[in-house]
């Protein structure tokens, strides 16, 4: 299996970079790369948390690419489900830990499994109900069943 053919998945990929005005210093996230054929293959999620104040979704999943891509730990990725092949699929964010790089055995016959995994971490925060553009709290007194 050719893994160029596998990947259904867009990224893009965010970086912190250090930019200096005169005396102060400033961390900021920039994009780094864009449009980056990828694939998550394997998700490990938990069920959502609830609390009083938020409910949390944390998912561990395995994303892979091309070894020629530069993603390193910390940074962070907007990957856009089915978008190599032009789907409407979810947008995910997440961040990047150590890529462990594979490479094609030499003296062989080029199979075309070159690629690198790299383990993600998403932790958001279940956002409410959108109106008109604007977010409104779900599960609010007046739309409770109870």
């Amino acid at each position: 299996m050719n893994f160029a053919d596998w990947y259904t998945d867009l990224m893009e990929i965010r970086r912190v970079r250090v930019e200096k005005e005169g005396a102060l210093t400033r961390r900021q996230r920039v994009a780094a790369a864009e449009n980056i054929p990828c694939r998550i293959y394997q998700s490990k999620g938990d069920a959502i948390r609830m609390s009083q104040t938020a409910a949390r979704v944390q998912q561990r999943d395995k994303l892979a690419c091309a070894v020629t891509v530069d993603v390193r730990a910390g940074d962070e990725l907007i990957i856009r489900r089915g978008g190599a092949l032009n789907k409407p699929g979810p947008m995910i964010r997440a961040f990047a830990a150590e890529p462990t790089l594979y490479y094609e055995p030499a003296g062989g016959t080029s199979l075309g499994l070159e690629h690198q995994e790299i383990p993600l971490e998403e932790m958001e925060i279940v956002k409410g109900d959108m109106e008109d553009g604007t977010e409104t709290e779900a599960g609010t007194a007046e739309e409770s069943p109870l």
